[in-house]
């Protein structure tokens, strides 16, 4: 292959409007001078460059810059995989290439590029783990990938001469709906006229506006804003999990509207939003899949013209929470809500090879299919570990393909720990062959006393221990993390086989199998729901502590559950009941939206039997012959023996001003009464009810 070749592949990729994707094999001398000689003769506008020795003309991309590439653009996009690669990074950069782009790949040759290490994933690995040998990690997966793929692949042979193994080929050309500009598809048209029907047609008839990745849903976002306030809306909110991910749709719209009318959109974080509830024609959330399920029903709650964007594969997936978690609940609140989808890619066509490539390496967009199961039939455990995927890698597909579509975080870089830290392993349930559900599970603990004590002290993290951590630090117990640990960090079912017990079955076998190999407790931390801590609940796991802040993904607090298999069941019962008592009286500490039925679960109050002279002073406070203040503390004593008794408000009243110690201001807000005088008038008729 000569220069002029690649240009005429770039003029082709051009006019087909794909990325044109290139792996380059050879010593890593020789592809880094190939590489300059490229830049050099085709100088590229907008280079971006991957790994170590960028070029001047390159912009060197630095590891902490993987997300804040989205919704950019480049020219090329160069990666030195000669030392190691990040494919985090690797699939966060390639959406950002644009149609007659170069995506160049450079590795050595094959022996010797699955022979050396990749320190690039180091962070991925638990402690004491360091990166295996590529031909036992993610780089041996993305080798077979890339035989398998649509691409240019060469060698540079040791007298200098370009060697090409497979050439490309391109899709042919889709036509192109017509459209009018601004518009860039019909489709990103027809987005926005649905946009502004959300504000011109009936109210409580939200829309779902999802799309792969650049599909221009966003822009979407932008322009429909820009056609309203020339319509003469005054205010359009936009809100997203950053303001850098709701710039294009601002972009958009500022280049569309006059100067007068620039504020009509405004971007609020989505805290504030919903703290402050403003009053608004519109609002527009953008990537909405990464916002917190809780947070959107929020808004479905207030909001009766809204529109959610949403990404539905690509590297900003956030598997299927929005789906699983959110729609259900849009379709209970607003029947009427309606869904549009984008399928047509702005920057690229829609077969474009090197979108193919990035979603079969890095599974991106993997089908779910729906087992037929057999409840008279017997389920099969089996196990899996990192270099097993090698050799099975559709077993790899189903079960990552099941792991995006039931939690709402799965990452790339959930796949490349998969595949490459030892300490994790898959259980999964399969009947006939099929995969029913899996289990994501990490071996923690067998630390050094001295690394233990360590760590209680303060003077130590270690990396993919979270439980054993946990034990020693945060519930003081360092000699806990000196034995064999484990902890579940997924399980899922396939969604259509929810609710038939599968879970739990699941739950029991890998209990048995790992007190089998020496286990000594089995633990778990998730974002903490009522109907989530009570299965964990049922299957014998006792929870341990609660995080004090809420995770941000999810707007829950995160809880620990332990259960011991060959560890002293008392240890586990005498660290619960610390962790409940303490709650009762750490409660102020906590964020001050728990869920009312997440408290019951989690606390225990002492109980304390009222005398016949307080229950009399309850009863005058009942019948508004004795003020508050006299009988505050008699209302906590009277409240833990009779918690479980009262109807949702007065329990969540009761739990924020007994147990949380809460304003009578905030009470007000958070349970929509009057004031003061109300949430004592609902106080009185709980005590009146149930004295």
């Amino acid at each position: 292959m000569r220069l002029h070749q690649l240009g005429r592949l770039l003029q082709q990729a051009a006019v087909q409007r794909v990325r044109l994707p290139v792996w380059l094999q050879g010593e890593p001398a020789a592809l880094l001078h190939l590489a300059k000689q490229l830049l050099a003769q085709f100088a590229p506008e907008r280079c971006w460059w991957l790994g170590s020795e960028a070029p001047e003309q390159c912009t060197a991309l630095k590891q902490a810059k993987a997300h804040q590439l989205l919704g950019t653009e480049c020219d090329w996009l160069v990666i030195n995989a000669c030392s190691g690669f990040n494919g985090d990074q690797i699939a966060a950069a390639s959406g950002a290439l644009k149609a007659g782009g170069l995506w160049l790949l450079l590795t050595p040759p094959t022996d010797s590029w699955l022979a050396q290490p990749n320190p690039h994933h180091q962070p991925l690995l638990s402690y004491p783990l360091t990166p295996p040998a590529g031909a036992q990690g993610f780089t041996a997966f993305w080798r077979n990938t890339l035989q398998q793929t649509n691409l240019l692949h060469a060698q540079l042979t040791a007298d200098g001469d370009i060697q090409i193994l497979q050439q490309p080929t391109f899709p042919p050309l889709a036509v192109a709906a017509e459209c009018q500009p601004p518009f860039k598809t019909a489709g990103q048209q027809t987005a926005v006229a649905a946009i502004v029907k959300v504000v011109t047609g009936h109210r409580r008839r939200p829309l779902v506006l999802s799309a792969d990745r650049g599909c221009g849903k966003s822009a979407a976002l932008g322009l429909a804003a820009a056609e309203l306030a020339k319509q003469g809306k005054q205010r359009i909110l936009i809100t997203a999990p950053s303001q850098l991910q709701a710039s294009v749709a601002l972009t958009h719209f500022a280049s569309q509207v006059q100067q007068a009318q620039q504020n009509v959109l405004q971007f609020i974080a989505i805290d504030q939003l919903l703290a402050e509830l403003p009053v608004a024609d519109l609002v527009l959330v953008d990537e909405a899949a990464a916002l917190p399920a809780p947070q959107l029903q929020q808004l479905v709650n207030h909001y009766s013209r809204l529109v959610f964007a949403s990404t539905e594969h690509g590297y900003e997936g956030t598997g299927r929470g929005f789906q699983l978690r959110f729609q259900p609940y849009l379709a209970q609140q607003c029947p009427d809500w309606r869904q549009l989808r984008l399928t047509e890619p702005i920057r690229y066509q829609a077969q474009d090879p090197l979108e193919q490539l990035i979603r079969h390496s890095f599974l991106l967009k993997l089908d779910l299919p729906e087992p037929a199961y057999d409840s008279t039939q017997a389920v099969l455990l089996k196990h899996y570990q990192h270099h097993d995927w090698l050799a099975k890698p559709e077993k790899l597909q189903q079960v990552f393909a099941l792991l995006s579509f039931a939690h709402y975080q799965t990452q790339v870089k959930d796949l490349l720990a998969l595949i490459e830290n030892a300490a994790l392993a898959v259980y999964t349930l399969e009947q006939n062959g099929q995969l029913l559900g899996c289990m994501l599970l990490s071996s923690e603990g067998e630390f050094s006393a001295e690394l233990a004590e360590q760590i209680y002290q303060g003077k130590r993290r270690v990396q993919g221990h979270l439980l054993a951590q946990s034990l020693a630090f945060h519930l003081a117990e360092p000699g806990l993390a000196c034995l064999k640990l484990a902890r579940i960090m997924r399980i899922a079912i396939v969604p259509g086989l929810q609710q038939l017990g599968l879970g739990s079955q699941l739950l029991q076998l890998v209990s048995d199998e790992l007190s089998r190999r020496g286990y000594h407790y089995l633990g778990s931390s998730f974002g903490a729901t009522p109907s989530l801590l009570g299965f964990w609940q049922r299957n014998a796991f006792l929870p341990i502590r609660l995080g004090q802040q809420l995770d941000k993904a999810s707007a829950e607090p995160s809880v620990l559950v332990c259960k011991a298999l060959q560890g002293d069941t008392a240890t586990v019962s005498r660290l619960a009941e610390h962790f409940s008592q303490q709650l009762y009286l750490e409660l102020t500490e906590y964020p001050s939206d728990l869920q009312p039925a997440l408290m019951l679960q989690l606390v225990k109050p002492p109980l304390r039997i009222l005398s016949p002279f307080e229950r009399q002073q309850l009863s005058l406070f009942a019948n508004g012959q004795r003020p508050y203040e006299l009988v505050a503390t008699l209302l906590v004593y009277w409240f833990n023996q009779h918690r479980l008794q009262l109807d949702p408000l007065a329990t969540a009243v009761f739990i924020a001003r007994c147990w949380q110690k809460q304003p009578w201001s905030l009470l007000a807000r958070r349970f929509q009464l009057a004031g003061k005088a109300a949430i004592i008038k609902l106080m009185q008729q709980s005590v009146a009810k149930h004295h």
